[in-house]
């Protein structure tokens, strides 16, 4: 009985060393995914500047100061890396979803042949 204890305890152990891996890997993942995105969207953001909305700026701006932050500070602790990582995941996700709107509208009016390549990219439905 206590043997199958220390395995239950062992198997535990790493399952949750293991999990916690697999989110790290897939917070990195989902930021890479994330920022390509925003790239997308901002290349069709500056070909209109004058009507990106104060939430959509904010938002970027947010990010825009974390990353430098981050930057600054390259000998992070794997704790602190982690915690940047979910960060700049949150701030990535708020800046897709304020500057969405700016985007579809953009995309809604007649944009130039570039700005309608990334439009369709984005594949947002007009």
């Amino acid at each position: 009985m206590m043997q199958k204890r220390s395995w239950l305890g062992v198997f535990l152990c790493f399952f949750i060393l293991t999990n916690t891996a697999l989110a790290q890997s897939n917070d990195k993942k989902a930021v890479f995914l994330l920022n390509n995105h925003l790239q997308l969207m901002f290349k069709v953001l500056n070909s209109k500047p004058d009507t990106i909305s104060k939430t959509c700026m904010d938002s970027l701006k947010k990010l825009r100061s974390l990353k430098e932050q981050i930057g600054k500070k390259q000998n992070n602790s794997d704790t602190q890396q982690d915690i940047n990582i979910a960060m700049l995941k949150d701030l990535y996700a708020n800046s897709i979803e304020f500057c969405t709107t700016d985007v579809q509208n953009i995309c809604s009016h007649r944009a130039e042949p570039a700005i309608r390549r990334e439009c369709k990219n984005l594949s947002f439905k007009n």
